[in-house]
């Protein structure tokens, strides 16, 4: 054969192999033709084009997902556990492990009918005494959700699929509490068995695979293929490389960080309420009046834009802006001296001729404060700043106090300030007795009608009435100002291009409700 009929055959050869390639399908699945679930099982890597994630993670510990201190494996762990309930970005409540539950009268006890059919990735039955076992560990302590059950006296298993649990008070929407990840009865003694309830499971190479069958059906996705990984600078390189596809904000700066243009960010408005607190015992903000002047001072829109650079959504109440429950009100006020000089001229505050603020009752007492502020956060410095300038302006004399986190947290305790920039992590249910119950709160505030309210909402289930309480609620602390609700801080799931629907993170989690995710 000469040299150009070899040439001839070879380009033939060439195509024919090209054509092939192009015919042949990869999706999950090895050599030997089965599934992705039972190749992994047999120990062997799953061939994969378009239905594979791949996660990165650090400061891995356990993948306990109630004890893990790395956000990452937690995300991780969405995968693979459950809660009895998920919730929404917009803060409503949704059976995932249970099927429905009721309130007591009294709003002090529950009880939760779980789902039947539900198993374990080992193939055992799911069934209260897990749910019962999951929450004990929690409130035994040092676990991720303590604070979920901190308002649970005890909690049982009536039968197979009945869990009942008593409050040692009636806190509102209870059931948001329960959704913390279930964990198989018993996996926790010794060696952590990593068998979940969830639309993945843990696969003999370590990564993750679909179930077959999870509430009859079969996740979108195949396979989340798992990256140990030495440190976030290399995690964060690597999302930025589309090579790992989804990272929290728990580890990414989202006022600083840029993502590419081909990412997704989304976004959900956590539970993170920043306030100013007031000291309900000290000479000026005994008076609401003081109070209220100071919080017409706040440029809420601003603090968003130019400290949080929109990073956050303002508020003038504390409720979160994005639930459910929000109400329209045409009570929102923007930034006005104005406003803060009539608040105090019409109660009894005189102006002097420096401009400066005074009342005189038995003795004479003048606007003169410092706002305590924890020097390690620079956006609550830079707020304490900007309302300070604020203040001095209105002639409201105001200067700034300050120290490191350990001791700013002892002086609140200990009540020892004027005025603070404080934030917090509201319980999902949006429950305001640390912040306005008497005898509870850090600013010295009483008052028995937001008692009374308190109550009224952990016992109401339409939800017509619920929106109702809650306005009543926050109008009520709008006119009595123990605080002073600034905004709620937005947080976000980063997701490369691969990612096209599905993805909605909440204060349930960054990583849930995973079988609709869609690539």
């Amino acid at each position: 054969m000469n040299l150009k009929m070899k040439r001839l055959w070879a380009a033939i050869a060439a195509f024919m192999l090209v054509t092939m390639l192009a015919a042949c399908t990869f999706v999950n699945g090895g050599d030997n033709g089965g599934t992705a679930a039972e190749n992994a099982a047999q120990g062997g890597e799953t061939t994969t084009v378009r239905n594979e994630l791949t996660v990165g993670i650090t400061d891995v510990d356990t993948f306990n997902p109630l004890y893990t201190a790395s956000s990452t494996v937690s995300d991780l762990c969405g995968f693979v556990f459950e809660p009895l309930f998920g919730i929404d970005p917009s803060y409503r409540t949704d059976g995932v492990l249970a099927e429905s539950y009721t309130m007591s009268p009294d709003g002090r006890m529950i009880t939760i009918s779980l789902k039947h059919g539900v198993y374990w990735h080992d193939g055992s039955d799911f069934t209260a005494a897990d749910a019962v076992y999951t929450a004990n560990l929690i409130k035994s302590g040092g676990t991720r959700y303590d604070r979920l059950m901190e308002p649970v006296m005890s909690i049982w298993s009536a039968d197979n699929y009945t869990v009942c649990a008593t409050f040692s008070r009636a806190v509102p929407d209870p059931v948001s509490l329960f959704i913390f990840p279930v964990i198989k009865n018993g996996s926790a003694s010794g060696v952590f068995s990593r068998v979940g309830t969830g639309p993945f499971y843990f696969d003999a190479t370590d990564n993750l695979t679909a179930t077959d069958w999870y509430h009859g059906e079969r996740a979108a996705i195949d396979r989340i293929k798992v990256q140990m990984l030495p440190d976030d600078e290399k995690l964060i390189s690597l999302l930025d490389a589309s090579v790992v596809d989804i990272l929290s904000s728990e580890k990414l700066d989202m006022t600083t960080y840029m993502p590419k243009s081909n990412s997704h960010v989304w976004d959900f408005v956590s539970n993170n309420m920043v306030f100013v607190g007031f000291n309900l015992g000290s000479a000026v903000f005994s008076d609401a009046a003081a109070r209220r002047a100071v919080s017409m001072l706040l440029d809420r829109d601003d603090i968003v834009n130019s400290v949080y650079y929109t990073r956050a959504a303002a508020t003038d109440f504390a409720l979160n802006p994005a639930s459910w429950a929000a109400f329209d009100t045409n009570k929102k006020h923007h930034a006005s001296a104005e406003g803060a000089t009539d608040e105090l001229t019409s109660n009894g505050w005189s102006q002097a001729p420096n401009g400066s603020y005074f009342r005189s009752d038995a003795k004479t007492v003048y606007f003169s404060v410092r706002i305590l502020v924890n020097s390690e956060n620079a956006e609550r410095v830079k707020i304490a700043e900007t309302l300070a300038a604020a203040m001095n302006a209105a002639g409201l004399r105001a200067s700034l106090d300050k120290c490191g986190s350990q001791e700013f947290a002892a002086r609140i305790t200990a009540r020892n300030y004027d005025m603070f920039i404080g934030e917090t992590e509201l319980l999902p249910n949006g429950d305001l007795t640390p912040l306005a119950a008497t005898g509870q709160n850090s600013m010295g505030y009483s008052s028995p009608d937001v008692d009374a309210l308190l109550a009224q909402l952990s016992i109401l289930t339409k939800e017509a009435d619920i929106k109702n309480a809650e306005r009543v609620l926050c109008e009520k602390l709008h006119t009595d100002m123990p605080f002073a609700p600034v905004c709620f801080l937005k947080k976000s799931l980063v997701t490369s291009a691969k990612l096209k629907s599905g993805v909605d993170p909440s204060v349930g989690g960054f990583v849930r409700d995973t079988s609709h995710w869609g690539i």
